[in-house]
């Protein structure tokens, strides 16, 4: 299991299953605000996306596990929760950009 670290205190966990992973990224009051699963058929990367309500994660989540899984060829799950109360636009915006960067680093240090 990887976890991973940032100045927001943004936290990847990486578990292996088998071939597969799954990644829970939280920080801040962590939850669970999307969920996504992307694998490949028929050899393109297909998703499956559950995002609560009132949450703003699925986009990102979205974006992480499809990268993910064209990077690694494997199925990945991303669990996402990040939320810190009164943030401004800024802050969410360097926070998506950490969250980005760590993934891109653990996926190029995990191949």
């Amino acid at each position: 299991m990887l976890m991973a670290t940032s100045k927001y205190n943004i936290q990847i966990k990486r578990l292996q299953l088998g071939h597969d992973r799954v990644y829970l990224i939280y920080g801040g009051q962590a939850h669970i605000g999307a969920v996504v699963t992307a694998y490949f058929h028929h050899g393109e990367v297909q998703t499956q996306l559950q995002a609560l309500p009132g949450h703003r994660e699925d986009q990102l989540a979205l974006e992480l596990a499809e990268y993910a899984a064209s990077q690694l060829k494997v199925t990945v799950t991303v669990v996402m929760g990040i939320h810190f109360d009164r943030a401004t636009k800024e802050m969410i915006q360097e926070i998506v950009e950490e969250v980005r960067g760590l993934m891109h680093e653990e996926i190029g240090a995990n191949p």
